[in-house]
């Protein structure tokens, strides 16, 4: 009987850990406001079937971002569906934190052009890492994103020629025309 029983309950626990494992990863929805100081709430903004999600968590991660721009606006110059956001991830701070932190971040930025799709997220960073299922905040992470803001595809550090292949092919399977040599003229 108690074999049974064991048998049982590991039954119940592998299929709980199946159904667990099916569940897709979705960004939980954020709502604060962009550099030029519209309110953005993400997924429900996200207007395109695919979406790319910039995350990086330190300021010393902004060359990172940067060259991952630069491939953005290259795959964009061919896939004009494709929107782009970038946020840094904070902790929760009052309203001053905030404001100090927007301000430097927008005079940090050369191009205003980005201040719209720049979206500083101050959140309770352990659980909105463990809502993307992110284990370190060490790299940046770019998250390629339907509509409803599920996760169809994530690299993880700066814009390499595998990581920019990587996102390519991922890009092509969300349905993007970008020629299937799109990454390494995306320096």
């Amino acid at each position: 009987m108690r074999s049974l029983i064991i048998r049982i309950v590991i039954a119940v626990v592998v299929s709980m850990m199946t159904v667990a494992a099916a569940q897709p990863v979705v960004l939980p929805t954020v709502s604060f406001d962009n550099l030029s100081k519209d309110k953005v709430t993400l997924p429900a903004d996200f207007h395109s079937d695919r979406n790319l999600l910039l995350l990086y968590f330190d300021l010393t991660q902004q060359p990172d971002i940067d060259n991952w721009n630069a491939a953005v606006d290259h795959w964009r110059a061919t896939d004009s569906a494709l929107a782009a956001y970038t946020s840094l991830v904070s902790p929760q701070k009052n309203f001053l934190s905030r404001w100090w932190q927007n301000s430097s971040l927008r005079s940090a930025l050369d191009d205003r052009a980005r201040w719209a799709t720049t979206v500083p997220l101050y959140v309770d960073k352990h659980a909105f890492k463990r809502k993307l299922d992110i284990g370190s905040e060490k790299q940046v992470i770019v998250l390629l994103l339907d509509r409803k803001g599920q996760v169809l595809s994530r690299v993880e550090g700066p814009p390499t020629d595998s990581s920019r292949t990587a996102m390519t092919v991922a890009l092509r399977a969300a349905g993007s025309p970008l020629p299937a040599n799109g990454a390494a003229s995306s320096r």
